[in-house]
């Protein structure tokens, strides 16, 4: 009885605090070695961590209440969608208010009145046409082999997701630089071109909880990728456990993301939706095709 409250709600309520903490790290190694990979020795892995207290100690410039307001909601919308996916609810209301965060960002972007602000949130916008079906394509699918919408029925199903949603895996790796902010799809942020979009006019501490919403989003983004493999695996003799499986998916999502933020210059906003789009549709529609043929799907 201990052990399963420790496993159902003791675990994930660690992985939840930790989450900022695991964010920032995550988000400093990809730094140094992109850093590395320029040939510059780059800025230590705890640099992000610096950044965000250094903010708080910043003078706040407040151009309205209304962006501050649109931003505490980004906030806590994004808090709000890894707890629910941490302690394994609703995967499709879970979705949803992850891309409600982002809809709060835009929205503060716009509110700012800033010409950089305004480009920005239109960007942001228009990567979320972009990616959002694509998503939410991708959680049908998984609850036509499931059965439910609950994440509970991830862990349960007879079959990693891998085994039956392989074009659907395919197609969330290629939206996770839009989500992850990484190039080619770093068009939002472009900050040779519009400085921070949506987040151009936020300073001090209200910056720094904006960062510290990027931690907890890179950490959301790698579990909702590790989903697609939760069960233990035998080889040969060995069993490996499926949380161990759930660290390498985070491991091979995160390693695809440097390596194509390193290898791709930025795309432009219609060639992100020529490519992106299409190409994820297609993908999605193809499983869904095997889906149907093989008989895998549940009613």
């Amino acid at each position: 009885m201990a052990d399963n409250i420790l496993i159902t709600y003791g675990v994930p309520l660690l992985l939840l605090i930790l989450s900022p903490i695991i964010g920032g790290l995550l988000i400093g190694i990809d730094r140094k070695v992109t850093a590395r990979i320029q040939n510059r020795s780059g800025p230590p892995i705890v640099q992000p961590f610096y950044d965000t207290f250094k903010l708080f100690g910043k003078e706040d410039k407040i151009v309205n209440k209304t962006y501050l307001v649109f931003g505490a909601a980004y906030l806590l919308t994004v808090i709000l969608s890894l707890a629910l996916l941490l302690f394994q609810y609703d995967l499709l209301i879970t979705t949803f208010i992850f891309g409600l965060s982002f809809i709060f960002l835009v929205l503060a972007g716009y509110s700012t009145r800033s010409q950089f602000g305004n480009v920005g949130a239109t960007r942001e916008l228009m990567q979320m046409l972009t990616y959002e079906p694509i998503l939410l394509f991708a959680v049908f699918l998984i609850r036509l082999v499931t059965g439910s919408f609950e994440i509970e029925s991830i862990y349960s199903a007879a079959q990693p997701l891998l085994y039956t949603l392989p074009l659907a895996l395919l197609a969330i790796f290629i939206i996770l630089p839009i989500k992850a902010r990484k190039s080619p799809f770093d068009i939002a942020e472009a900050h040779q071109e519009i400085a921070q979009g949506p987040e151009t006019e936020y300073s001090g501490k209200y910056l720094g909880l904006l960062l510290t919403a990027h931690f907890f989003e890179m950490f959301f983004i790698l579990w909702f990728v590790s989903l697609f493999f939760v069960k233990d695996v035998a080889l040969g003799g060995l069993v490996i456990p499926g949380v161990i499986m759930q660290v390498l998916m985070m491991l091979v999502a995160y390693v695809f993301l440097i390596v194509v933020d390193n290898a791709t210059a930025r795309l432009r906003v219609d060639q992100m939706l020529k490519q992106v789009f299409i190409v994820g549709m297609v993908l999605l529609i193809i499983n869904l095709i095997y889906i149907i043929v093989t008989g895998r799907w549940i009613a």
